[in-house]
């Protein structure tokens, strides 16, 4: 990429950054943050950055069950919320987009990294751009998801244009959270759903039969003596046991003159 501005684009944008450069030169301020990037985002490299937090033990099984446990918990609090106030909270639409974000291939159960770009959501939900942002900001307001923006460094940047973008940010599930927004009591609801996802998980471990173990292979027979072969061995011995050697008679040696 070179760094000469090619574009009329990128020729106007050039320019306007020098402008705000050089006018903030001479007054003796440093330029503020990049247009293309939102005011509270963080480097992903930066510690305020790294929020991932494992579900349960980050084994497959413990995790699909956290997850099944906190998708019930948010779709029962929505029907709470409807018969209590005649509106939902969150709405199927926002339910959905929760199990998308956390059942998604995006989702390293080991570390807890979810990190989904909004096209990637869209793909996997169908919902256009506005309708993911939506749901989102319901999830994140009564405390069933969380994220940070996330910034990255432009390797080769327009001389005088911003030199950092937006990158995906970083989602994460915080039972404390749930607590603050949505209440106690729907985390301690999410507890106890939980409880009996893993009590199922134990019983079904313990019904599951077990396969009984390879059968030991029996030894092979060994093969029978050729018919011929074992009357000529016989009549060998008895020639020995009578103490006179074989004949002619039975091929095997000349008699003695």
């Amino acid at each position: 990429m070179s760094l000469t501005p090619s574009t009329p684009r990128e020729i106007a944008r050039a320019s306007r950054a020098l402008i705000r450069n050089a006018g903030a030169r001479f007054a003796g301020r440093e330029r503020g943050c990049d247009r293309a990037v939102h005011r509270e985002s963080y480097d992903v490299h930066d510690s305020r950055a790294q929020v991932s937090l494992r579900l349960a033990d980050g084994s497959e099984a413990a995790t699909l069950a956290s997850i099944d446990a906190l998708v019930a918990t948010a779709r029962e609090f929505d029907l709470f919320e409807r018969k209590r106030t005649g509106r939902r909270p969150l709405g199927e639409y926002a339910i959905n987009l929760l199990s998308v974000i956390l059942r998604g291939h995006w989702h390293e159960f080991q570390s807890g990294k979810i990190d989904p770009a909004i096209s990637q959501l869209m793909k996997a939900t169908g919902y256009v751009r506005q309708t993911v942002m939506d749901c989102k900001e319901r999830l994140e307001r009564h405390g069933f998801i969380g994220w940070v923006r996330r910034t990255i460094r432009i390797s080769d940047p327009v001389p005088g244009g911003p030199i950092r973008q937006q990158t995906n940010n970083s989602y994460f599930v915080d039972e404390a959270r749930i607590a603050s927004r949505a209440g106690r009591n729907v985390r301690d609801r999410f507890r106890q759903l939980l409880a009996r996802v893993k009590a199922r998980m134990v019983l079904r471990a313990k019904q599951r039969p077990t396969a009984p173990p390879p059968p030991t292979p029996s030894p092979a027979p060994r093969p029978a003596a050729c018919g011929s072969l074992a009357a000529a061995l016989a009549d060998l011995g008895a020639c020995f046991d009578r103490g006179s050697g074989p004949s002619l008679d039975n091929g095997l040696s000349p008699p003695s003159e």
